[in-house]
């Protein structure tokens, strides 16, 4: 059983990519979970999208990464063509607790603020707190 169609991991880290991945397929969270090094990729792969229904209803996104950091990630997506607040929930999942990324995620609207790594606990609270799912 899967909980959502398509979730969308973004961290710098490739070994926790991998983990959230597997853990992902392990629980059915969705019927496809993708992982992207940057943020530019997965602002490439989210462009693509030419319905609005594809677009993945749950980002989780590290803010400390190169290039591209998290605050400016989701500063791209909440402008991009098939993003709704009301279907898709963007999230930081990160190791940063600092308290300024916190305020700045804030101000930015980011409503969910969590820290990795993604476990069975901190899956049923996303969903809680995002979809409204309750999980046993």
């Amino acid at each position: 059983m899967n909980l959502l169609n398509k979730v969308v991991f973004i961290d710098d880290d490739i070994y926790t990519n991998e983990y959230h991945k597997r853990f992902a397929a392990k629980v059915g969270l969705a019927k496809e979970v993708i992982c992207f090094e940057t943020g530019e990729k997965a602002l490439e792969y989210l462009k693509a999208i030419t319905e609005k229904y594809d677009f993945p209803e749950l980002i989780l996104a590290d803010i400390n990464m190169p290039q591209m950091n998290g605050h400016e990630f989701v500063k791209e997506v909440s402008n991009m063509y098939g993003y709704n607040p009301l279907r898709t929930v963007v999230a930081f999942l990160t190791a940063s607790k600092d308290a300024k990324d916190m305020l700045k995620a804030n101000e930015e609207d980011v409503e969910f603020y969590y820290w990795k790594p993604l476990d069975e606990k901190l899956l049923a609270t996303i969903l809680n707190d995002g979809f409204g799912i309750k999980l046993n």
